[in-house]
């Protein structure tokens, strides 16, 4: 009697029950991850909200976040969303990013319905990527799924269903694409070339039988991640550009740990013996689907590594095409969970099961580790513990909205700081800071020269003299400070007037 698993099967069909289990998951996800407010990337998406429900905001910066936020919807869309149903901005970001977990899941769980044919298999793959939604990939700075929103989760989650419906030979996979285009411009264009490699009819494209114009595609498709960010151009002699570029390993591959490069090439690997396994249980679909992720996935990294070690490439090296590898590491986690779930015999399969707990225990002491100083879950009603949130809730509070703050410019790396971004926090404008607003600039190099120029001119600022403060005023027209106090001599000055402190810091009126 042949097996069930050779003979074709229908996808499971999405039903009430199906909902409520992604959104246990989606809920489990952000318990064992974590959620946090104004956190890494949102130090951009978070102005670009406020000033979106409040134009008044950030008369002086910004630049700094507008240019790379309007190249999306997210913004509007999340704005709109404030304005329609009266939330806080707080609750609407935190259901925003359910909702966005949620979808991301649901994007899981059609792939694994279509390439899976049992319900353990569908429930393993689930379970496994709400186990790791955290899990890095490789080198590129980037995880599955960020622990707070970002359009990289809301665009992953689209892409998802772009090639669940690919699958199924649905146009609809053209709709959800342009969403994902509308959302992250540039997540979308590398989901489009795993797309375009899913969607070619014939595997014999990479064999050396095929036809001309199947090798005219193979061309094309390799030229593809090289060419799809042609937007605009690094002049690579800028001083000002090659110091926003510098300093941030996670661009050069070739700069890249021995194991952040095994990252790099153990799931195309791996893939590849998956797709020789599901050629043998009769998983046709995965099979198909694997090797086409193999395929895609070391064009990308081919790419990657071209772009990173070849100087004359330097203006393409902000565009990170190794980031292709995110839906490599999303889908890799999805068909191990599933295999797992499909294949293995009942003894092997409780022990599967039984690994996920320390799995999901340790991803959870790994973001403790990294936020030490935050909650694990920063909730839309709980107030803030953070020394540096306390300041930045009374400067939103206390302070005009026009003032422009100059601050130790790393201060996002600094200790128990833990990432929170200043502008949308604390809602006021701040000169450059050399962490984000250096991303934004190296992506937009007309920003570049300010970037530096605020950078340097806040080096040191802690342990500035009066003349040197007074000068900030006078270039720059700052009218506040974020000092730190004991970490020199400016905070301490008797003729600064600081109407507020703590333990950590001191906010004082530029003289």
């Amino acid at each position: 009697m042949p097996d069930s698993r050779d003979s074709p099967h229908a996808p499971a069909r999405f039903r009430f029950g199906t909902l409520l289990f992604l959104a246990g998951l989606a809920a489990t996800g952000i318990l064992i991850h974590g959620y946090h407010y104004g956190f890494d990337d949102q130090s951009v998406y978070l102005p670009a909200i406020e000033k979106s429900l409040n134009p008044g905001l950030y008369p002086f910066d910004a630049a700094f976040f507008l240019v790379q936020t309007r190249l999306g919807c997210f913004v509007s869309a999340v704005a709109a969303s404030v304005r329609l149903t009266h939330l806080s901005l707080s609750w609407a970001l935190f259901l925003w990013h359910f909702a966005c977990v949620l979808l991301l899941l649901a994007g899981c769980w059609r792939l694994a319905a279509r390439c899976f044919s049992s319900f353990a298999g569908i429930r393993g793959s689930l379970l496994l990527v709400t186990a790791l939604l955290t899990l890095p990939v490789a080198g590129t700075f980037t995880v599955l799924c960020d622990p707070y929103l970002h359009t990289r989760v809301l665009a992953t989650g689209l892409l998802l269903f772009a090639l669940a419906d690919l699958l199924e030979r649905r146009l609809s996979a053209a709709v959800w694409f342009l969403l994902a285009g509308l959302v992250h411009p540039a997540l979308a264009l590398l989901g489009l070339w795993h797309l375009v490699v899913q969607a070619w009819p014939a595997d014999s494209v990479f064999s050396r039988n095929s036809s001309v114009p199947s090798r005219a595609f193979a061309a094309a498709a390799l030229a593809f991640p090289a060419g799809m960010f042609a937007r605009w151009f690094a002049n690579p002699a800028d001083p000002a550009w090659r110091a926003a570029l510098s300093g941030r390993s996670y661009l050069f591959p070739g700069e890249w740990t021995w194991y952040e490069l095994l990252g790099a090439f153990a799931p195309l690997v791996i893939l590849y013996l998956y797709s020789r396994l599901a050629d043998r249980r009769g998983l046709a679909e995965l099979a198909r689907t694997s090797r086409r992720l193999v395929y895609s996935g070391s064009v990308g990294v081919a790419v990657g590594l071209a772009i990173g070690l070849t100087p004359a490439l330097l203006p393409l090296v902000p565009l990170e095409p190794m980031r292709t590898l995110h839906l490599v590491y999303l889908l890799l986690i999805l068909f191990t969970g599933g295999l797992a779930g499909e294949l293995l015999q009942r003894p092997w399969k409780l022990l599967a099961a039984a690994v996920l707990l320390p799995l999901a225990f340790g991803m959870f002491l790994a973001q403790r580790a990294e936020l030490n100083a935050s909650p694990h879950i920063e909730w839309p009603w709980s107030a803030p513990r953070n020394e540096w949130r306390l300041a930045f809730d009374w400067v939103r509070l206390h302070t005009p909205r026009d003032a422009l703050f100059a601050m130790n410019p790393d201060y996002l790396h600094l200790p128990g700081e833990n990432e929170h971004g200043f502008r949308g926090l604390a809602e006021r404008g701040q000169l450059a800071e050399s962490n984000k607003d250096r991303a934004v600039s190296r992506n937009f190099p007309a920003l570049a020269w300010e970037w530096r120029e605020e950078v340097r001119a806040q080096k040191g600022i802690d342990d500035f003299d009066l003349a040197q403060l007074s000068a900030l005023r006078r270039r720059f027209g700052v009218t506040w400070l974020l000092l730190r106090k004991g970490a020199g001599r400016a905070a301490a000055l008797p003729a600064l007037d600081c109407p507020y402190e703590n333990s950590t810091l001191r906010v004082c009126r530029a003289p």
